[in-house]
């Protein structure tokens, strides 16, 4: 099983737990923006096909 501290190019990312928890947070935000940006779509999508 392969880890990913052993990986050659993001291993410098993800070598150190404080590295860890850093990206893993960041991963998160992003995950929350994406979500926003998904609902958002729907109701405009929602919005637009109620209107024509």
């Amino acid at each position: 099983m392969n880890k990913i501290e052993e990986d050659p190019i993001l291993g410098k990312f993800f070598d150190t737990p404080e590295k860890k928890a850093k990206w893993m947070r960041r991963i998160i935000y992003l995950y929350i923006v994406w979500i926003i940006f998904l609902i958002v779509g729907f109701i405009i999508a929602i919005i637009y096909f109620l209107k024509f």
